[in-house]
């Protein structure tokens, strides 16, 4: 992902961006964004204001046009070394 607009998009939009993890040995065909959301209402509205918000729109094409995304899947972690949430 191009983060040319993602950093002020995504809190924008209503996530906080964790940061972007890519392959350092193994698999290079495999990366991660990881964000903090609240619940998965606000995911929800996260992705609508995202998909609305023009510089997400761009940079979405952009990271198609490019191949950055072969593949989105979504996966819910929870947080077990700190499980009421927040910061550790």
């Amino acid at each position: 992902m191009s983060q040319r607009y993602y950093p002020p998009t995504i809190p924008r939009c209503g996530a906080a961006l964790v940061g972007y993890f890519a392959p350092h040995e193994g698999s290079s065909t495999l990366a991660y964004g990881i964000y903090h959301i609240e619940n998965l209402a606000a995911y929800e509205a996260y992705r609508a204001r995202l998909a609305a918000d023009p510089l997400g729109q761009e940079n979405y094409l952009f990271a198609q046009s490019e191949k950055f995304i072969l593949k989105e899947d979504r996966t819910w972690l929870r947080n077990v070394s700190n499980p009421k949430g927040g910061t550790a």
